[in-house]
């Protein structure tokens, strides 16, 4: 039978003289990663606490508890989840559906509907987009009047969307374990705005802005979906800046991004847009057709370069054709000057800024559907654009005589 040799003091000595090692080794180990830890947590304090990782759900119960909040993420502005999500929730009866260069229309501007209104701006981007929104991902209740603004590059076979609206609209990665390193990652390359939001957080300044964007000072998305913007307004004598990287301008000089040049609209983009109008004339939706405005060194470069020219004549008439063969009113923006308004009205060579959009509220007023649709609008608008000074969409961009 085998014995167990005893235990010499030898042995203890050398058991003593590892596990005094072992403590040393976890002293330095602690010492050292206590700076990375606090660092990583002030990262997620600031990912959780600034709203940047709420869920987009999280993000439509604050705005309904505190109308006056503003919401923009740096990392992911998951336009078309959270367009998609608060038009299922609340439902509203006025929806404007579109890219970025509708963001500017806001409930004020829609009369005794402002209450019934949401902008959907940003979640459309393409026929495809358009598509889905009405027949494959259709929302439970159906829009009683629908603002639609079309992009000249949407009936452009030369231009491929960049998102699906199927995909885009289920996509809100907030709250993963993958997204939060993203963003502690990004945080860190960025450790003068961790510092700021540190600040902020523990003195409890910004309640209202949710997202590092919106609490940097960027904008934000309001309750009712249209976009705050952040973008100083030019004063008289300023000159215009593009503010898009590269300018838009110089997209179309080089005909690239949404300018690559064509010779005519392509008939199944156009086929799809159709499909789509005659759905909501079924439904006896109202649709009230837009075409977004461009800079004047924009708008101008499409109507003389040889290869932008041909194209954008047809756009501009052929879509107001197709609306009015299905009675839906629509309102061409493209030039400024047809509104009495120059580049100042502008953030940049295709996005308009608000006063703009009341211009073309008031013109599509013209129609007695319209009107009638959006009963005391006329007058909030001509109490807004009058009164520069005491309103909140921004200041009478309008020229001086």
């Amino acid at each position: 039978m085998a014995q167990t040799r005893p235990c010499s003091n030898r042995d203890r000595l050398v058991d003593w003289q590892h596990f005094g090692i072992l403590r040393r080794f976890l002293g330095h180990l602690a010492r050292f990663s206590t700076l990375p830890a606090a660092v990583l947590l002030a990262c997620e304090l600031v990912l959780i606490g600034s709203g940047e990782a709420w869920p987009i759900d999280r993000v439509l119960v604050f705005q309904q508890a505190r109308p006056d909040s503003r919401f923009l993420r740096a990392l992911d502005q998951v336009f078309y989840n959270f367009k998609y999500r608060a038009i299922e929730q609340r439902r509203p009866s006025v929806v404007v559906l579109g890219s970025s260069r509708t963001m500017k229309f806001r409930a004020g501007m829609f009369g005794d509907r402002a209450g019934a209104f949401f902008n959907g701006g940003g979640m459309i981007n393409s026929v495809a987009d358009l598509y889905a929104f009405c027949f494959t991902r259709r929302p439970a209740r159906i829009p009683e009047v629908i603002v639609l603004g079309v992009d000249l590059w949407w009936l452009n076979a030369q231009v491929h969307p960049v998102f699906r609206f199927e995909q885009e609209v289920d996509r809100d990665r907030a709250g993963t374990f993958d997204q939060h390193i993203i963003g502690a990652r990004w945080l860190l390359q960025h450790p003068g705005m961790l510092g700021r939001e540190v600040g902020s957080l523990l003195t409890r300044r910004q309640p209202d802005a949710i997202g590092l964007g919106a609490r940097e000072g960027r904008g934000g998305f309001r309750i009712d979906g249209s976009f705050a913007s952040a973008v100083p307004v030019p004063r008289p004598g300023e000159p215009f800046v593009d503010r898009e990287e590269p300018p838009i301008i110089d997209r179309v000089r080089t005909a690239t991004a949404n300018f690559v040049p064509t010779d005519h609209i392509d008939p199944d983009r156009l086929a799809t847009l159709t499909e789509v109008l005659d759905a909501y004339r079924q439904q006896q939706r109202l649709v009230i057709g837009y075409l977004p405005p461009f800079s004047t060194a924009v708008a101008h470069e499409l109507r003389s370069d040889a290869r932008q020219s041909a194209f954008f004549a047809e756009f501009r008439r052929v879509v107001p054709l197709l609306f009015g063969q299905r009675g839906f009113p629509l309102v061409d923006a493209s030039e400024l000057s047809d509104f009495g308004m120059d580049d100042r009205a502008m953030s940049d060579g295709f996005h308009g800024e608000e006063t703009i959009h009341a211009r073309v509220m008031q013109v599509m007023l013209r129609d007695q559907r319209v009107q009638e649709a959006f009963r005391g609008a006329d007058t909030a608008l001509e109490r807004a654009l009058a009164s520069p000074r005491t309103n909140d969409w921004q200041v009478d961009l309008s020229p001086r005589p």
